[in-house]
Parts: structure tokens; C-alpha cells; sequence
């Protein structure tokens, strides 16, 4: 594997590692906010997602992880 390749692939794992992350907290606040009924932080956090899904494009969805989350609930 040339260097070049190394470094693509551990910069795709980094950013990929960091969403994960990003997903994890974005997740858990909306949870949180679920639980509280808090719709204002509920309907914040979906906008946030959106955004991070539309600067990501191919990544997961957060929104759809988001919406996932509602289901189970139901």
C-alpha cells in the first residue's frame, strides 16, 4: 500500500470515528430531551443532524438514526 493510500484510509477511519462520536452524543441529547419532552432541543438537534447528514453525504444518517429511535418507541 503506497503512503498516499495509508494516509486516505486513516483520514476516511479518523472523520469516519469522529461522526460516530457526533452521532453518539447527538443521540443520547435527544434522548435526553426526548424524555423531558423538550421539543424545542428535539427539533434543534434533528436540524443539526440534517446538516451534519448533508455535509456527509454517503455516511450514515444521523436523521434517520434519530427517526429509528422514535419508532422503537412507539
Amino acid at each position: 500500500m503506497s503512503n498516499i493510500t495509508s494516509l486516505a484510509a486513516r483520514r476516511s477511519a479518523t472523520v469516519e470515528d469522529a461522526l460516530a462520536s457526533i452521532h453518539a452524543g447527538a443521540i443520547a441529547d435527544y434522548l435526553s430531551a426526548s424524555l423531558g419532552r423538550d421539543w424545542d432541543s428535539m427539533r434543534i438537534i434533528r436540524q443539526r443532524a440534517a446538516a451534519l447528514d448533508a455535509k456527509h453525504p454517503g455516511s450514515q444518517s444521523l436523521v434517520d438514526q434519530l427517526d429509528a429511535l422514535r419508532t422503537q418507541a412507539a
